[in-house]
């Protein structure tokens, strides 16, 4: 949640913010990381002066989002000169959003990779409500797309083609990757929180509720109040048994049983992601009573091959290897799914560059071609002797038949 999103387009747990005069945007992050370490400089000449300043650091320009728990702003960094986003914390006082808080920002603080945003700062500000201080990424959310997507928006269709999808889901597999690596998991997996910046870096956000597991284990349940995010006509987060947002929990997180939440279940919470990113249609129903909703989670099952959100007419059917990748990596049970992040990013490989594994008769004829234009690319002559033999076969054969044929 570090990038531009247009009122309009917030998440659901997100209510749109004026900016107009008047706005409660606090221009003052003070405390001891809010205030400004370098001194100012100033030429003349050849004449260097260096004025020392006691100033706020972090100037608030905007605000990009608000939440049950906090609120991101968007702010100019005084010492660096550089764009930054701010989070603070709004429900200062209860103790639980404290501790959440903390537990997001030395979660995220340990986690030092390309697609994860990296924190540069923590404070307090003057009104004694925590903050802490993320890259900026100039961009706007995968939800956004999904929706300009859906839209049939041609600009979007041209720019983000199936392989160009593939990418954003590469970059959030590599940044699940790493964190289930460091022990983490996430849980909260969704087009709202991965950012897209304008380079086309993929950026996975808001690890509010992430936790540290073992592998293939259950998540921690210490000090762990869960959240549940209600279906987008609610609007709501609610507090209670269940952790994440419905529309993306895989069926034992739906279920309330924290310690079946494991690595893959964030896998599960990225396929969801992929499915609706390739269709541009929404995996679960959305609008329903939270308790109906909480109910089809449990007992989702993965999408048909003839699913008819995989054929639109704004863009090609998705492709049939694509299909039963999402069908693995959206099963209903554990064992069937993908095991691991590294798992999936390998057979991503093998049906990015032509050869799916062997599912129908669509993936074995996709297969079949692409072990031959290898062949002709390491052998061309062998493979330029092998085509001229069997239309030598062919012709001879033909010539056969209207041999017999003809000479009754």
């Amino acid at each position: 949640m570090t990038g531009k999103k247009r009122n309009d387009e917030l998440p659901e747990t997100i209510a749109p913010v004026p900016t107009a005069a008047g706005d409660e945007v606090n221009p003052h992050l003070t405390g001891t990381a809010g205030l400004t370490s370098l001194p100012e400089v100033s030429r003349s000449g050849n004449q260097v002066t260096l004025t020392s300043r006691n100033e706020v650091r972090y100037r608030n320009e905007s605000v990009l989002g608000r939440g049950g728990m906090g609120e991101v702003q968007l702010a100019s960094d005084q010492d660096i000169g550089r764009r930054v986003a701010v989070k603070r914390l709004l429900d200062k006082k209860n103790p639980q959003s404290v501790a959440r808080f903390i537990d997001e920002v030395r979660t995220v603080g340990k986690l030092e990779h390309p697609n994860i945003v990296p924190i540069h700062d923590v404070g307090v500000d003057a009104d004694d409500s925590l903050f802490f201080v993320m890259k900026y990424v100039d961009g706007e959310t995968l939800a956004s797309i999904i929706s300009r997507l859906r839209e049939g928006d041609r600009e979007y269709h041209k720019r983000y083609s199936f392989e160009a999808r593939l990418d954003l889901f590469s970059g959030l597999l590599r940044a699940l990757q790493y964190a289930h690596e460091q022990g983490m998991l996430h849980r909260d997996v969704k087009p709202e929180n991965i950012m897209v910046g304008h380079f086309g870096e993929v950026m996975l956000t808001d690890w509010g509720i992430a936790r540290h597991v073992n592998h293939h284990q259950g998540s921690s349940a210490d000090n762990d109040k869960p959240a549940v995010e209600m279906p987008r006509a609610s609007g709501q987060t609610i507090d209670g048994s269940i952790i994440g947002t419905i529309g993306y929990m895989s069926p034992e997180q739906a279920s309330g049983h924290s310690e079946e939440i494991d690595t893959r279940s964030d896998l599960y919470a990225a396929f969801v992601v992929l499915y609706e990113l390739l269709s541009t249609q929404a995996f679960a129903p959305r609008g329903d009573s939270l308790l109906k909703v909480i109910a089809d989670a449990k007992e989702r099952q993965a999408p048909q091959f003839l699913d008819p959100n995989f054929a639109s007419r704004y863009q090609p059917a998705v492709p049939a290897e694509l299909r039963h990748f999402l069908r693995r990596g959206l099963q209903p049970s554990k064992v069937d799914r993908f095991q691991s992040a590294d798992e999936v990013l390998r057979v991503l490989e093998r049906i990015r560059s032509g050869e799916p594994p062997i599912q129908c008769p669509g993936t074995l004829i996709k297969s079949t071609n692409a072990r031959l234009e290898r062949l002709v690319d390491k052998h061309p002559f062998l493979a330029v002797s092998l085509y001229a033999a069997t239309a030598c076969l062919f012709l001879i054969g033909i010539v056969t038949t209207c041999m017999v044929v003809f000479g009754r």
